[in-house]
C-alpha cells in the first residue's frame, strides 16, 4: 500500500514538473519577448503599452537597416467598422509609412523623417480589397526629425516612445509601444512607390470623400 502511494506521488510529481516546464518554454520561446538586441534588417512589431498587439488592435512596425535607414508603419486596419466610432465622430481605417535614416545616441534610435506617405480606407470592406480613397505623401529634402524615438529602457528592452522635454527617456504619459521579437509581416515595403503599389484606388469612393469634405469646409465658414 506504501509502494503503490509513493509511486502515485512520483508520477504526480513527474506530471508537474512536465507541465511547468512546458508552460515556462512556451514563455520563452513561443510566446513574443520584448526585444533586448536590435538586429538589422529585422520587423519588429510594436504593441500598444507594454502589451502585444492583438488582431484587430492597431499597431507599428520597425525595421532598421545596414546603410543607416529606417521604415516605420503604422497600420490602423485592422479593427472592425463599428470600432472605428469612437470619441463621438468616425475615423476611418489607414495605414502610415514613414522612412528616413536614424542614428544610436546613448543607445538610443533617433528617427529622422524623409519620407511620408499614408492611404486611407473608406470603411473595412475596402481594407479587404485594398481600395483605397485617399493617398498622400510628403518628401522632406533636408529631412526632419521626428519626435518618435526607440529608447533603451532601464531594464533592457526597447520602446518607441516620444521624449517630450528629456532626449534620453520615453515620456511615460504619452502612448508608448514595446518592441517585440514575433511580427506578423516579415518585410516592409522598402519605399514610398512599394508602398502605394499595394492598393488601388477607388474612384468612387475618393469621389466621395471629396464631396463630404466639400461640404463640410462649406459648412464652416
Amino acid at each position: 500500500m506504501y509502494k503503490t502511494v509513493r509511486s502515485r506521488f512520483k508520477v504526480l510529481i513527474t506530471v508537474i514538473i512536465i507541465v511547468v516546464s512546458l508552460i515556462a518554454i512556451k514563455k520563452l520561446i513561443v510566446d513574443p519577448q520584448p526585444v533586448r538586441d536590435i538586429k538589422m534588417n529585422t520587423v519588429y512589431i510594436c504593441g500598444f503599452w507594454n502589451r502585444y498587439p492583438v488582431r484587430t488592435q492597431s499597431r507599428y512596425y520597425i525595421e532598421f537597416k545596414k546603410d543607416g535607414t529606417y521604415v516605420l508603419m503604422h497600420d490602423d486596419s485592422r479593427r472592425k467598422q463599428e470600432d472605428y466610432f469612437e470619441d463621438g465622430y468616425w475615423s476611418y481605417p489607414e495605414i502610415e509609412y514613414l522612412s528616413g535614416s536614424y542614428e544610436i545616441k546613448n543607445g538610443n534610435y533617433v528617427l529622422t523623417m524623409i519620407d511620408s506617405a499614408g492611404v486611407e480606407f473608406k470603411d473595412a470592406k475596402a481594407v479587404k480589397n485594398k481600395k483605397i480613397n485617399r493617398y498622400s505623401h510628403k518628401n522632406y529634402k533636408d529631412g526632419e526629425k521626428i519626435t518618435e524615438k526607440i529608447f533603451l529602457t532601464k531594464k533592457g528592452n526597447y520602446v518607441l516612445g516620444y521624449s517630450g522635454n528629456s532626449l534620453k527617456l520615453y515620456d511615460e504619459k504619452l502612448p508608448y509601444y514595446f518592441l517585440y521579437n514575433k511580427s506578423d509581416i516579415k518585410k516592409l515595403p522598402s519605399s514610398v512607390e512599394e508602398f502605394r503599389k499595394q492598393f488601388k484606388m477607388d474612384k468612387k469612393a475618393e469621389q466621395e470623400r471629396l464631396a463630404e469634405e466639400a461640404r463640410l469646409t462649406g459648412q464652416s465658414q
